[in-house]
């Protein structure tokens, strides 16, 4: 799409790529379909209950099916909202752009979720990154994108950093212009966060793999492992804000002020005076005085039918009326839930299995990886599963081969027994001495 020209894709809208073709021979990549975008794009919805899908036309898609989504433009900001970009080589690359990605899912893309490239800076908000088969968040060429309230999840990496690049994963104290943090990066396979650069890069108030912020150092890779590489500054750790239920509230009966007149002593319509009288002013004081009370506090008043006893008639021994809530809807749960999500974090085991490497492919030297999505049911057994990307046909029997004898211990949501989904890494992967 060329420069001066915006792109507006309304919400809902599916745009199907055909796999492991480009009619036009163009592009990136000439054997794979992908939109190039000089202009700008504004691919907007309100809802991810409407949103606008990029992904692969085959029946059966894999990473790799076509080549992804570039953005440009130098000067004019796109906007991806509540957009599904999947089954790419890279599934957004931002080149010296700075675009608005907010809400959305960016999944199983062969190379990288988002890829910030040459001086980018986008402003990544709220987006689920999972399952990418290299990095959730790629950074290299001196790019800077602001990314806060992301999942980033069961990608071989969660975010990586090369070459000068500057990301902004948390900076405290709160700046408007920084990123408040707030990010879930956890079980990414290698590292959470993997700092190939010789910058110092904030990466506070998250939540990562492990609870103790001693040890996080474990799934962040920096200098600490490599003098000639950045800090990654990850402490202090997010911490959820605990809401604190207020107790019932509950209306008792009690005896009229005293400078409040009783019914017998307030006159009868017929027995009342003119204006002047001090009895209608104590009255009339009455009256507003109730009806304050009514402006209050609505949700307290008891409505009394004939049969009900008044708040007067109840005996001592007899409880007074309680306010009672009205009862609260359990928010509905879509599963099959995330792992991150899960009460214990993560996905635990019952059984395991490894697989058995190849005959042919050990003679011949060959590595590669298998990336299985899996669902796991309220049992724990495997419900589903799809193979989203295979460096071989054999690796792929090996790893399904394996894959059957895995039990699972069920996971819990709030307590409740849920289907959740995982992606199983199978990594073949030659020792030295062989």
């Amino acid at each position: 799409m060329p420069q001066g020209v915006i792109l507006t894709i309304d919400a809902g809208t599916r745009i199907y790529f055909k796999p492991k073709t480009d009619v036009l021979k163009t592009g990136k990549d000439r054997e794979r379909a992908e939109l190039n975008i000089n202009g700008m794009v504004l691919a907007k919805s309100n809802s991810m209950s409407t949103p606008i899908l990029f992904t692969s036309e085959s029946k059966t898609p894999q990473m790799n099916d076509w080549y992804g989504i570039t953005i440009k433009n130098f000067y004019d900001q796109s906007i991806l909202q509540n957009c599904i970009v999947e089954y790419a080589y890279k599934g957004i690359t931002c080149y010296g752009s700075s675009p608005i990605i907010s809400g959305g899912e960016v999944r199983y893309n062969h190379h990288a979720g988002i890829s910030c490239e040459v001086k980018a800076a986008p402003v990544i908000t709220n987006v689920l990154l999972m399952g990418n088969g290299f990095a959730g968040i790629n950074c290299e060429l001196a790019s800077n994108p602001i990314i806060s309230g992301c999942t980033i999840s069961e990608n071989i990496y969660g975010v990586i950093i090369f070459s000068k690049s500057v990301p902004d994963l948390g900076t405290l104290p709160l700046d408007g212009k920084k990123s408040k943090g707030e990010n879930r990066i956890t079980n990414n396979f290698e590292f959470d966060v993997y700092n190939h650069s010789n910058n110092s890069v904030n990466a506070q108030n998250n939540t990562w793999s492990v609870n103790n912020p001693r040890e996080v150092p474990r799934v962040i890779y920096d200098k600490a492992d490599n003098p000639a590489y950045g800090d990654v500054i990850y402490s202090p750790l997010f911490t959820p804000p605990i809401v604190v239920q207020p107790p019932p509230i509950i209306a008792a009966a009690a005896p009229p002020p005293a400078d409040v007149p009783t019914e017998s002593q307030v006159a009868q319509p017929s027995e009342i005076p003119d204006s002047s009288s001090t009895e209608v002013s104590q009255e009339l004081f009455s009256n507003a005085a109730e009806q304050t009370v009514q402006d209050t506090f609505p949700r307290l008043l008891t409505t009394l039918t004939a049969s009900a006893p008044a708040i007067e008639d109840l005996s001592p021994n007899e409880s007074s009326p309680v306010y009672s809530p009205p009862p609260v809807e359990e928010p509905v749960i879509q599963e099959p839930v995330l792992e991150n999500f899960l009460d214990t974090g993560k996905r635990q085991y019952l059984r395991r299995a490894q697989p058995e490497y190849p005959r042919i492919y050990l003679q011949t030297g060959t590595e590669g990886d298998v990336l299985i999505q899996v669902v796991v049911n309220e049992q724990g057994n495997i419900e589903d599963y799809r193979v989203l990307k295979s460096d071989g046909e054999l690796f792929t029997e090996a790893s399904l081969s394996a894959l059957k004898k895995f039990q699972y211990k069920p996971g819990t949501l709030n307590g409740k027994t849920v289907k959740y989904k995982v992606i199983e890494r199978f990594r073949f992967k030659l020792n030295k001495s062989q």
